[in-house]
């Protein structure tokens, strides 16, 4: 949904209370904030409590709505500080950061297709399992959420440089595991006795 709509459904909301808008609003955001909620907080029930307090607010002061510039910033960073005090009041000290899962899906595709794919994948996956865990992060909020590098160092209290460094070594690696496994095997040298 282009940014232009988006604008469309808060402005529905916030002048005329439409709960059409806000449900299309819901369906849209809800599973990338319950993701982000259940990497921080690692319990699905209360990422959901969470993800439903940010959405219960934002019916709450819909008629601010409007005076949103970025919706989906201003949705990750709700999410995140609900997430935060929810840990803090937990006493939970450190919270690893899930895998990060990519699935190639196209029913036009034939079975060696189908194949190749997969196995770019499943490369794929196992280098971004071998990141940092900051760094998984950094990579699906920019790659998978489409937030800019300011918005990820701003969320994640830390510097644009930062976020720079974690994507170009995401990058270098993803593209180093790509390059090696897209080699034909006769290219591989042979050990020599």
């Amino acid at each position: 949904m282009s940014e232009t709509e988006i604008r469309d459904l808060l402005n529905d909301i916030a002048l005329n209370s439409s709960r059409i808008s806000f449900e299309r609003l819901y369906l849209l955001y809800y599973s990338r904030l319950f993701c982000l909620a259940k990497s921080l907080v690692k319990q699905e029930v209360v990422a959901e409590e969470i993800v439903d307090d940010v959405f219960m607010n934002l019916w709450m002061h819909r008629t601010t709505l409007t005076s949103i510039n970025n919706f989906a910033f201003y949705c990750y960073k709700a999410v995140k500080n609900k997430s935060f005090t929810h840990i803090s009041k937990s006493d939970i000290k450190q919270v690893p950061i899930e895998d990060i899962s990519i699935e190639i899906v196209d029913s036009s595709i034939t079975g060696e297709q189908r194949l190749v794919y997969e196995d770019l994948a499943k490369t794929i996956n196992y280098s971004l399992s071998k990141l940092s865990e900051q760094c998984k992060l950094v990579f699906k909020l920019v790659k998978e959420d489409g937030l800019k590098y300011r918005e990820v160092a701003e969320l994640l209290d830390i510097s644009v440089k930062t976020v720079e460094y974690h994507m170009g070594n995401a990058l270098k690696q993803l593209a180093n595991a790509v390059a090696s496994s897209q080699r034909p095997i006769n290219a591989i040298p042979a050990k020599s006795f």
